[in-house]
């Protein structure tokens, strides 16, 4: 146990007071630094790990388009897609920001409930699921393969280049109706968005709901909400 005297705070002004501690307390110290040593470097590494594996998209385009009466009007769900098509990754940046992008003073592009921001973005293309991430505007691969199945149970979404999985987070927000309006918002979005950029789109409920959250890694806190389908 570490012992300090009325010694160390009056001497201190001669040899320093952490000095004087380190003389009374060394083991103690030596194990902190220590131990203080191995966290920064453990997150070095971690974030160094996040920095590797994190895509950065092209800036998102929020100035241009169609105007906003003329999209409304052309809003479509879409259930006829072509295989092996790819949406480029300026559309996939724009419509991300579009559904769930940072706009001002760390809000986003649609309002949740007390400001809980509990929604969470997953993307699935032919080759992997990755998670976005707004504040960077990255995408972080989360598992590497072709998991298009598990996000449908209609064919034509299996062979779509683009599946958007809405997640929420329940220990942000634990309401179902603020959840939904939240999901909702980001979906006609994303629907907007389509409709200007010449893309097709659905939104959908059907997917694996057994293998899907694991697919993702979810955490016991998140929940899957919709899924929504883009190609051309």
């Amino acid at each position: 146990m570490c012992k300090i005297s009325h010694f160390n705070f009056y001497s201190r002004h001669q040899s320093g007071f952490f000095k004087n501690i380190h003389y009374f307390c060394p083991k103690f110290l030596i194990s902190t630094m220590t131990n203080l040593k191995l966290f920064v470097l453990a997150t070095i590494s971690l974030m160094a790990s996040f920095s590797i594996n994190a895509e950065v998209l092209p800036t998102p385009q929020t100035t241009g388009g169609k105007p906003l009466m003329q999209v409304m009007s052309e809003r479509r769900s879409s259930r006829d897609y072509q295989e092996n098509q790819t949406v480029s990754k300026q559309d996939l940046s724009n419509m991300l920001w579009a559904a769930w992008g940072i706009t001002h003073e760390g809000k986003h592009t649609v309002a949740t409930a007390m400001n809980r921001q509990e929604l969470v973005l997953y993307v699935v293309t032919p080759t992997e699921v990755s998670r976005y991430n707004p504040d960077a505007n990255t995408l972080t691969v989360v598992n590497t393969g072709d998991f298009r199945k598990y996000v449908t149970m209609q064919d034509f979404a299996a062979i779509a280049p683009i599946n958007i999985v809405m997640v929420v987070d329940t220990s942000k927000q634990e309401k179902p109706e603020f959840q939904g309006y939240t999901v909702g918002a980001a979906s006609q979005n994303i629907y907007l968005y389509c409709a200007q950029a010449g893309l097709k789109t659905v939104v959908r409920a059907g997917f694996d709901r057994d293998n899907l959250p694991q697919i993702l890694k979810l955490s016991a806190n998140e929940r899957i909400m919709l899924v929504q389908t883009v190609g051309k």
